[in-house]
């Protein structure tokens, strides 16, 4: 375990300082920052446990530690979320409160801040002596219900599962038999939170306490009518692995069928001890799908350039046109409406009484509409463009695949921001260098770290 911890720290140091030598300037450039990007590398691998108030995620806890921590019921016992981990050196067991974790920049729940004052008195850190929580921490949550709305909660509930799923390794979804996946929030979380959340391998589906099924008959119909929930909920026709597992309680009796499951209890906590390695593919999925994002945003605003100068060269090539005319005839017809100049530059370069003064009024009519078209379009042209696209970014780019499309839905506002409030820099910028500094460091270093954890 300790050498699984050292080997995520070492990447993530040399994460960091690849990251500003590889791509130095072309982050912050695009209106991405290393300290979000790197956030959820902060701090211990986590393990966050979700589920319905029933689901017997305090009870798993409590067995998984050793230790009475959390209280547990039938009915919802807790509201807050309990950050479980054991002391680092130098610290002593104890409680910490949901502000002064919000506002330690070592720790990474700084995010939370954002989801207001009511959600500090319904969070909390609690450091216990824990051989299984020294190389981690595990998060329990409020269970999910079925009729609440955030208005009751106090806080956006399903935000702050968002963020805590964000910065999670690994997350444990859990379900009862007495209610299997028909909670209206867990069908959003399933539905909405994870999805733009977390990888889809960092989420482990649980059936607990099937020790409280009648018979094997009951299990099965049990495990069918989740299967059935989850293809529902999730829109997917396969269905990932789910654990079926029970809590072992003093004086509750599991019944001798049910006992085959001990494996799989078994391999529940062995992949909640694998967390550090999760934690490394975590941070490499991370940078992945950053570096990813910002291939978007950079081909989106190479396409705004080249749309850009595509316009200028249409309008230069109607402003030539019209500045011509206004060269060659300007002085004519003021001399039709006004009488002057008396010798337009026309009528002198017919009579053969061509001189510098000739010039002058054509230059003059020349310089006035090269100035009008600028004018024009710096203060409707442009902003015109710039209206355009900042609200259809969608024209700036073509997706090729289902993954691009997703990461695009992510990094459209980005776009679209850019555009609306830094486009005249951005055509500027040498998008195309950028773009190739993003998949060289892509293709040759995000791979071999790939390849180093391989090898773990």
């Amino acid at each position: 375990m300790m050498s699984l911890t050292t080997d995520a720290d070492h990447l993530k140091d040399e994460i960091e300082k690849i990251l500003p030598q590889r791509l130095s300037g072309v982050f912050e450039c695009y209106g991405f920052n290393f300290d979000e990007l790197l956030t959820p590398l902060k701090w211990k691998p986590l393990v966050l446990v979700i589920g319905n108030y029933s689901s017997g995620k305090s009870t798993f806890i409590n067995e998984f530690i050793g230790q009475e921590i959390q209280r547990t019921g039938q009915a919802p016992t807790d509201d807050a979320f309990t950050i479980l981990t054991a002391p680092n050196e130098g610290e002593s067991p104890g409680d910490l409160t949901g502000s002064t974790l919000v506002a330690d920049e070592s720790l990474p729940f700084t995010g939370l801040r954002r989801f207001g004052e009511r959600l500090l008195s319904h969070l909390v850190m609690k450091r216990i002596e824990s051989e299984r929580l020294k190389d981690i921490a595990i998060i329990d949550t409020p269970g999910m219900l079925d009729s609440v709305t955030e208005q009751d909660r106090g806080y956006d509930f399903l935000g702050v599962v968002g963020e805590l799923a964000r910065l999670s390794d690994l997350i444990v979804l859990m379900f009862d038999p007495h209610k299997a996946g028909t909670i209206k929030e867990t069908y959003k979380v399933l539905r909405i939170t994870l999805p733009v959340s977390s990888e889809e391998d960092r989420v482990l589906f649980v059936l607990n306490r099937i020790d409280e099924c009648e018979n094997l008959e009951d299990l099965v119909r049990t495990y069918g009518t989740l299967c059935w929930n989850l293809s529902q909920m999730t829109g997917r026709k396969d269905i990932p692995r789910i654990f079926l597992t029970y809590a072992k309680i003093p004086g509750r009796h599991v019944p001798h069928e049910f006992e085959v499951w001990e494996k799989e209890r078994q391999e529940l906590k062995k992949a909640i001890l694998d967390a550090p390695r999760m934690r490394l593919f975590h941070m490499l999925q991370e940078v992945d799908k950053a570096a990813r994002e910002l291939e978007l945003v950079i081909q989106a605003m190479e396409g705004f350039k080249e749309r850009f100068y595509k316009r200028v060269k249409r309008f230069a090539k109607s402003l030539a046109i019209t500045g011509g005319f206004a060269f060659l005839l300007g002085d004519l017809i003021m001399n039709l409406v006004a009488g002057y100049p008396a010798d337009p530059l026309l009528y002198s370069l017919v009579t053969g009484r061509l001189s510098v003064d000739s010039f002058l009024w054509p230059v003059i009519w020349l310089l006035l509409v090269i100035a009008a078209g600028s004018v024009y379009f710096q203060k409707i042209s442009f902003p015109r463009l710039v209206k355009k696209f900042s609200q259809e970014p969608d024209r700036l780019i073509d997706l090729d695949s289902a993954y691009d499309r997703d990461l695009w839905q992510r990094v459209k506002p980005k776009v679209s921001e850019l555009i609306r409030r830094n486009a005249r820099h951005q055509i500027w910028v040498r998008h195309k260098k950028n773009l190739s500094k993003v998949r060289k460091f892509v293709k040759r270093d995000l791979q071999s770290f790939y390849e180093r954890i391989k090898r773990f």
